[in-house]
């Protein structure tokens, strides 16, 4: 079906723009509407929808923040799909809105990251086994010139997940993974030696990694997980506490 062969209904009810919104949403998930193809111009849709302009403008807004609309060449709006992440930080947002504790964020990482250690074993090619070598040869030096260490240990975690290949796994994994570290630093400034900890566990699941050993790698990932909330629970923190938001500015 072309962009031609659409035909929207004219909108009675209020707030219209929501309704534009929603109407373009509906036939994006249907298929009727793909990835790509452009939407129709302003008057088009002011025409077919029977309203204003400043409605089809705020229903367009509402259809880029979603990131299901974008302006394509010559600014013309095209259908668009969501980037990891534009979902992960709507997710985050919902989750410290939902006010979800640390503990409940913990058995998730238990119930994901070893898991995913296990694949990655499987999985990961010799430019992805570079690239963890390298985290870990930057974190080495970040910590012996006492630098902060919560960057590098997203990437590490990223790069294992990036290597298993499953947006699924990506998706529900990178809002979690980033809601975790606000309290790392918290971590490293009660227990100075959680930085060598730390190091110590990303060498081994390193090791696992490059044996295609996915048993060892989801043993020493569990083992590093749980190391986690040990240091948690060590600097007085407290596991029922609802999650702080990100504050890690995203690349």
């Amino acid at each position: 079906m072309t962009i031609d062969e659409i035909t929207f209904t004219k909108l009675n009810h209020l707030p219209a723009y929501k309704q534009l919104a929603a109407e373009v949403g509906n036939l994006v998930m249907s298929g009727k509407l793909r990835y790509g193809d452009p939407l129709p111009t302003e008057a088009a849709l002011c025409e077919q929808f029977g309203v204003n302009r400043s409605t089809v403008r705020e229903g367009i807004r509402l259809l880029e923040e979603t990131g299901m609309v974008r302006r394509g060449g010559a600014k013309r709006l095209q259908i668009s799909r969501p980037t990891t992440r534009e979902l992960s930080t709507q997710l985050e947002r919902g989750m410290v809105l939902h006010e979800v504790t640390f503990q409940e964020l913990w058995d998730t990482a238990m119930l994901l990251e070893p898991k995913t250690a296990e694949l990655a074993a499987m999985h990961l090619d010799e430019f992805e086994l570079a690239a963890l070598e390298l985290n870990i040869d930057k974190t080495k030096r970040a910590l012996a010139a006492g630098e902060s260490l919560v960057m590098l240990d997203i990437e590490f975690h990223d790069l294992i997940a990036k290597s298993v290949r499953n947006r699924v796994l990506m998706l529900a994994r990178d809002p979690m993974s980033r809601l975790f570290y606000p309290t790392f630093e918290k971590i490293f400034s009660h227990l100075p030696a959680s930085g060598e900890r730390l190091l110590v566990a990303h060498n081994a699941i390193f090791a696992a990694l490059k044996e295609r050993a996915p048993l060892e790698a989801a043993n020493w990932m569990t083992k590093h997980i749980r190391d986690f909330r040990r240091g948690y629970e060590a600097a007085g923190l407290d596991m029922q506490a609802a999650i702080d938001p990100p504050t890690v500015a995203r690349p």
